[in-house]
């Protein structure tokens, strides 16, 4: 019987102490709370009559540099600066959803070339990726970018 007794006076003093600890951590973690300030988050509306510099530094279109001049939420230009013969800038109508607050991508069809493209731009990286999808084959590309 003294054993038993024993043994529920020390399980009521460890239960207890644990309780106590626990609350004790409890009131420390409300007291220790650091509310991290929000990214910024780049809103497609940001980029309107901004261009997009890049240069490719993998992929087909390696060391190609190109511009996007975004004239409004679904629509820009692009023009080649050197590499692909393109003489004059091209006007794309795309779509974009955002998937963070400093990620976008991007998707057009290109008629003229026969393929599907999809960018993503990452604002967080300044990188910006590519995916051509042509009926034959695909394509992809990446590179920095900065925003003018």
């Amino acid at each position: 019987m003294k054993n038993v007794f024993a043994a529920l006076v020390l399980i009521l003093a460890f239960t207890t102490v644990c309780f106590a600890a626990k609350k004790d951590v409890k009131e420390k973690k409300d007291e220790d709370v650091i509310t991290v300030p929000q990214e910024k988050k780049v809103v497609i509306e940001d980029l309107i009559g901004k261009t997009i510099a890049f240069t490719w530094e993998s992929g087909p279109f390696k060391d190609e540099d190109n511009q996007l001049l975004v004239v409004d939420p679904n629509t820009m230009r692009l023009s080649v600066e050197s590499g692909m013969n393109m003489t004059d800038p091209s006007t794309i109508k795309f779509e974009v959803i955002q998937i963070d607050n400093e990620i976008f991508i991007l998707t057009w069809r290109s008629e003229e070339y026969a393929q599907t493209l999809v960018m993503t731009l990452n604002f967080k990286t300044h990188m910006i990726y590519e995916v051509v999808v042509t009926e034959k084959a695909n394509y992809v590309s990446q590179g920095p970018f900065i925003l003018k």
